[in-house]
C-alpha cells in the first residue's frame, strides 16, 4: 500500500467514525501519523504524573463502550485509549513506557507531513471530505511558522468525543496480552521467567528486545547454548529438541536465577566453534528467555509465561534470506528448520504455551 492510499484510508475511516471532526482534527491525525506525540519525553517521571492525573479524571467520566482500546492511525502507530484501561490490571508505568519509547523512536519529517496534508487537500477538492482547502493551508502555514509543534483537538471534537489517549507503536497493540500478563505476574511473584519460542524468523529476538525496552529485565538467548561439536552426535540430533545444550542452560542460567545472586554463563559461538566470552548477570525480577528450544521438557516447568511465535513458510524464508543471505537460507531449509519442526510437532510446543501469535 502506498503512503497516499494509507493516509487517505485513515482519514476517511476516522471521519466516518467521528463525523464531528474539524479541519484541526484532521491535521492532528496526519500530524500524529507522521510525528507520533510530536515531542521527545525528557522527564519520564513527569510524563507518568501527567498520565496518572489524566487517568483519574477519565475514570470519573465513565467508560465509552464503543471506543476501542487501540485505534489505528497508520504508519505503524495507534492511539491507546486510556478510559479502556481500568479493570485490565495493567501497570500504568507500562503504558507510560509505551508512550515514552514511541516518542523517542519516531521523528518524522516536515516534508512527509506536507505530502500527507496534500492527500487531505485532494480529498477535499474531490468533495470526499467536506473541508475547504484554504482552511487547511492556513492552519498548516501557522504550524510551519512555529516549527511544527504538537496540535490540539478542536473544542467541537473534545465536547463530542472526550478524547483521552496516548499515541504508541502498533507493536504494543500486537503484543499487549504479553505486557498485561507480565504486569499481573510481577504484582504476584518475587521473580518472573518468560519464555519465547517459535519458528526461525518469527521475531523472537525482536520481541525480547521490545519487552526489554519496557521493563528492567535480563534477556537470555538460546542461540548461545547450541551444541558444542562433541555433543552433536547422530543420536542427539534425532532427539526432539536435542539441538540445544539444555543441560548447560539449566545449570548455568535457570538454576542460578533461583538463587537470586549474581552469576555468569558462557556464550558458545557457533561460527568460531568455541566459548568466546562470559556474560555476568545481576538478579532482576523479570527474566526473558528467547529462542527455539527454550521450552524443552527439561526447562519448560521453570517458566511463568510461555509464548510461541508462528510464521508461514514463505514469509519465513523471505525473512531468513534478508537476514542471513542465500547460503545460510539453504542450511536453514535443509537442516535447522526440519529439526525445529520435529521439536515443535513431537513435543506439541505450541499447545503447551499460554499465548500463541501467528505473525
Amino acid at each position: 500500500m502506498t503512503m497516499t492510499d494509507e493516509i487517505k484510508g485513515i482519514l476517511l475511516e476516522h471521519f466516518n467514525k467521528y463525523p464531528e471532526m474539524q479541519v484541526q482534527d484532521m491535521i492532528k491525525l496526519i500530524y500524529q501519523n507522521e510525528f507520533a506525540g510530536g515531542h521527545l519525553i525528557d522527564d519520564e517521571q513527569e510524563s507518568l504524573k501527567r498520565l496518572q492525573a489524566e487517568m483519574e479524571n477519565l475514570e470519573n467520566s465513565g467508560l465509552n463502550e464503543e471506543k476501542p482500546l487501540f485505534e489505528d492511525i497508520g504508519n505503524g502507530l495507534v492511539r491507546l485509549y486510556l478510559d479502556k484501561l481500568p479493570g485490565l490490571r495493567t501497570d500504568i508505568r507500562t503504558i507510560n513506557r509505551f508512550f515514552v519509547n514511541t516518542s523517542g523512536k519516531i521523528r518524522g519529517s516536515a516534508e512527509n507531513f506536507r505530502r500527507k496534508v496534500s492527500v487531505l487537500k485532494q480529498c477535499c477538492e474531490e468533495c470526499i471530505l467536506p473541508f475547504a482547502a484554504s482552511e487547511i493551508e492556513e492552519l498548516v502555514g501557522e504550524l510551519a511558522a512555529k516549527g511544527y509543534p504538537p496540535i490540539s483537538h478542536s473544542e467541537v471534537y473534545r465536547r463530542a468525543y472526550k478524547p483521552g489517549y496516548r499515541v504508541v507503536l502498533s507493536d504494543y497493540r500486537t503484543f499487549f496480552e504479553i505486557f498485561l500478563n507480565i504486569d499481573i505476574l510481577l504484582k504476584a511473584k518475587e521473580y518472573v521467567n518468560v519464555a519465547i519460542d517459535g519458528n526461525s524468523g518469527a521475531g523472537k529476538t525482536r520481541l525480547s528486545h521490545l519487552i526489554g525496552e519496557i521493563y528492567d529485565c535480563n534477556i537470555f538467548h538460546m542461540d548461545d547454548f547450541f551444541l558444542t561439536p562433541e555433543l552433536r552426535t547422530e543420536e542427539r540430533l534425532k532427539e526432539p529438541g536435542g539441538n540445544v545444550d539444555y543441560a548447560r542452560f539449566r545449570n548455568e542460567v535457570l538454576d542460578n536465577i533461583k538463587k537470586r545472586e549474581e552469576f555468569a554463563y558462557r556464550v558458545y559461538n557457533c561460527s568460531k566453534g568455541t566459548f568466546d566470552r562470559q556474560v555476568k548477570v545481576s538478579p532482576k525480577r523479570l527474566n526473558i528467555i528467547e529462542g527455539c528450544y527454550s521450552m524443552h521438557p527439561c526447562l519448560i516447568e521453570d517458566y511463568d509465561l510461555k509464548i510461541f511465535l508462528s510464521i508461514g513458510k514463505e514469509k519465513q524464508k523471505a525473512r531468513i534470506l534478508k537476514r542471513n543471505g542465500p547460503s545460510k537460507l539453504k542450511r536453514f531449509v535443509e537442516e535447522w528448520i526440519p529439526l525445529e519442526d520435529m521439536y515443535f510437532n513431537e513435543l506439541n510446543i505450541p499447545g503447551k504455551c499460554d499465548l500463541v501469535f501467528n505473525l
